[in-house]
């Protein structure tokens, strides 16, 4: 485990059950056998690879089916645009997932605790579950307000500090510990992961909102640029001919200085934005039209020089393959951006 506290779960840290791992570190040399006592033995357990040891100190049925429920909750919550139907039907589908997904979590637990790698390539749906959480990239910073619960003495509370870059902030995740029957603390319960997954699902709406605003700008902008040029173009055609070396050199330098470059241009704007991971698909469509759009402007040059049949057939070809392309991204980005707005509803 990495003493920086810098815990990724892609890299190596299994399931819901990270968010108890990364703060044993704060309380290894503590002494005592308070609610921080579950805290070591799993550092401990994780260190020395003791299975007992780490199911002693958690108590991983009850960690993930809270985890899991917190999970369900949260995707459903943040969609206003659901019926109360469609919102049960939601649940009652994640239901049936519920016993695979917990075997395959518990299975990447164990596997990170005996040999601390959570052979997450036999656990296609736990790296799943672990990038629609965001737990694949937090960093554990603190352990705070330990407390053992008034009410009730056998109980116990703690914040586990860790900062998520998608939320860009410090977000408390609260643990809950009992006493078992071996009057040790364990570990049983994650209490505000509804909460925590809400927030997550907030942000990412919020940056692909961002990016499609961005990509909507640039793409309207540049195809204002475009249309300029195709009348440039038409412009130059109509006052000479095609026959003529002039006609065909004047195109070239409109196709090449201005068409191209502004292709380019574009294609440059794009790449620099921040690509959340629902806007992949269509931040590839987006990179593939420029592509094709720049190679069809390179072989127009190209025909104007030779003249040859099979040049301007490439070059029209690239055409048609970017203006489907373009068609198809028209309709996913308005689909997204109605989504949103759905979901601001």
């Amino acid at each position: 485990m990495d003493k920086s506290f810098k815990m990724k779960v892609g890299a190596g840290i299994a399931a819901l059950a990270l968010v108890v791992t990364g703060g044993g570190y704060y309380f290894f040399h503590m002494k005592g056998d308070g609610p921080d006592s579950a805290i070591k033995a799993v550092t401990r357990s994780i260190e020395k690879h003791d299975i007992k040891e780490f199911h002693r100190a958690v108590n991983v049925d009850s960690l993930l089916d809270s985890g899991y429920a917190g999970f369900v909750d949260g995707l459903t919550a943040f969609d206003n645009s659901m019926t109360s139907d469609a919102r049960e039907a939601v649940k009652n589908f994640t239901e049936m997932l519920r016993a695979p997904l917990m075997l395959s979590l518990k299975s990447a637990i164990d596997s990170y605790v005996a040999t601390g790698d959570p052979n997450l390539k036999e656990n296609v749906g736990v790296a799943e579950i672990l990038q629609r959480t965001g737990l694949n990239d937090i960093e554990i910073r603190d352990v705070k307000n330990i407390q053992v619960n008034d009410a009730n003495r056998n109980e116990a509370f703690a914040d586990v500090i860790v900062f998520q870059p998608e939320l860009g902030k410090e977000f408390p995740i609260q643990i809950v510990m009992t006493h078992n029957d071996d009057k040790q603390w364990q570990i049983v319960r994650i209490q505000n992961f509804q909460e925590y997954v809400s927030e997550i699902i907030e942000a990412r709406r919020l940056q692909l909102d961002d990016y499609l605003a961005k990509a909507g700008e640039i793409n309207s902008r540049h195809d204002a640029a475009t249309r300029e040029a195709e009348q440039k173009y038409g412009t130059i055609l109509a006052t000479g001919n095609l026959g003529q070396d002039k006609t065909r050199a004047d195109l070239k330098a409109l196709i090449t200085d201005v068409i191209q470059k502004d292709w380019e241009t574009r294609k440059q704007e794009l790449f620099s934005l921040r690509v959340p991971k629902d806007a992949e698909t269509l931040h590839n469509l987006y990179m593939k039209i420029c592509d094709l759009a720049i190679a069809a402007a390179q072989d127009y040059a190209k025909w104007m020089d030779d003249k040859n049949a099979a040049t301007i057939k490439a070059a029209e070809d690239k055409i048609h393959q970017a203006q489907t392309l373009k068609s198809e991204a028209m309709a996913i980005a308005k689909r997204m951006t109605s989504q949103g707005t759905r979901d601001k509803g």
